[in-house]
């Protein structure tokens, strides 16, 4: 059995360019993508479904974890499993309100990692990406101390990477945390 290499963390911390990192310098490891109920942006490389096609995939099965955010549906394919059980390092970019439903899918699988920067570079990603206003930026980072303090506190297993600073230091950081675990490296 392989590791889902589950990333979870507030919007804006830097998930995709980790995983897009991972795509360049790691193309052993497998980068699932999502399905999304809105357009993917610059940096994500997500699948854009309307509602209807989200509810479709719901329907026939073909969904193993999904989720609920910003009046926005998450899911994430099947086919992961497949990949697991064939022994390959499969990286998403997770939710931490999905991580209850992937500990029970996944079990012993399942390497969650809480991607992390400080308010100040949250601040200006999100202020930068120009989807939010400043009130809503402001609430996005209140909520993002909150629950990766409770998180933290919480789940004593979830490792963390600080991808405020250099790409490469965070692509360091995460190769240490799979090779902890297991995961082939190759």
């Amino acid at each position: 059995m392989g590791r889902l290499i589950y990333l979870m963390g507030a919007s804006g911390v830097g998930k995709d360019s980790l995983l897009k990192a991972v795509r360049h310098q790691q193309p052993d490891w497998l980068v699932a993508h999502r399905y999304l109920t809105r357009a993917s942006g610059a940096h994500e490389q997500c699948v854009t479904l309307s509602d209807t096609e989200f509810a479709v995939r719901r329907e026939l099965e073909v969904l193993c974890l999904e989720w609920q955010a910003h009046g926005l549906h998450y899911g994430i394919g099947v086919e992961i499993e497949a990949w697991l059980a064939r022994g390959a390092t499969v990286l998403l970019n997770g939710s931490r309100r999905a991580l209850p439903q992937a500990r029970q899918r996944f079990g012993a699988a399942l390497v969650p990692v809480l991607i992390t920067a400080s308010t100040e570079v949250l601040r200006q990603r999100l202020t930068q990406r120009g989807r939010e206003s400043c009130d809503d930026i402001e609430r996005r980072l209140e909520r993002h101390q909150e629950v990766q303090a409770e998180l933290m506190g919480a789940c004593a297993d979830v490792a963390s990477i600080d991808n405020g600073g250099a790409l490469a230091e965070s692509l360091a950081a995460l190769s240490d945390i799979i090779e902890r675990h297991g995961a082939t490296l190759a």
